[in-house]
């Protein structure tokens, strides 16, 4: 599934989240290049941790 199918799948959990899934696909389907900072209005990005309680 790619990140369009994944957004429209999405079950937004309250009105603001509605909003955003909306914004996020109109921009999906405006620019092509959605995925690198190569598009001058903005990308999609991710960020995460990885912890281990075990390492003090």
């Amino acid at each position: 599934m790619n990140l369009k199918e994944q957004i429209e799948n999405y079950k937004p959990y309250n009105e603001q989240e509605e909003k955003d899934k909306e914004t996020m696909l109109k921009y999906i389907n405006t620019f092509y290049d959605v995925l690198t900072r190569n598009n001058e209005f903005g990308h999609f990005t991710a960020s995460s941790w990885a912890v281990n309680k075990e390492i003090q």
